[in-house]
């Protein structure tokens, strides 16, 4: 196939591009999550805490579905390691001694970059880069709760 990749109907939705003749009709549709999930057990502690806000972050942009978390914990365990491997290359630098008097390139440096690597492509399906921000759409508004508004009236 050529040309352009389809776009999903939300995607359209999103930007202001959705038309009738432009809806897919046998797109699969994932229900949105509102809450923020319990983070999968087995991510480290620091990659629990960014699951979590990268979660809030998607939830206020209605994109997490259950379809989507296992993406969002992984992006979250590439940006932990890329954490890890940025404070082990500042303590022990990138270039490594060895006993036999050889200069060799620490492991952590390509680490670090294959993480970001990991991290920058799936993050990009978020929109959570400055390209790819305009191809997913503006977060969702909130809208207006009129009982709110009633509450606040009546309660000041």
């Amino acid at each position: 196939m050529r040309g352009r990749p389809t776009k999903a109907n939300t995607l359209k939705k999103l930007n202001g591009t959705l038309r009738k003749d432009r809806v897919k009709a046998q797109e699969v549709k994932f229900e949105k999550i509102k809450e923020i999930p319990k983070p999968e057990a087995w991510l480290d502690t620091k990659a629990k805490k960014r699951f979590k806000q990268f979660a809030e972050l998607l939830i206020q942009k209605g994109l997490l579905t259950e379809a989507n978390l296992p993406l969002v914990a992984i992006m979250a365990q590439e940006y932990a390691t890329y954490e890890e491997a940025t404070k082990n290359l500042k303590k022990d630098g990138k270039v490594l001694k060895l006993s036999s008097g050889y200069k060799q390139q620490s492991p952590w440096l390509s680490i670090r970059n294959s993480a970001f690597k990991n991290y920058r492509e799936i993050a990009g399906l978020f929109g959570f880069d400055p390209i790819s921000t305009q191809k997913v759409g503006k977060t969702e508004e909130p809208k207006e709760d009129d009982f709110a508004k009633l509450y606040e009236k009546y309660n000041r």
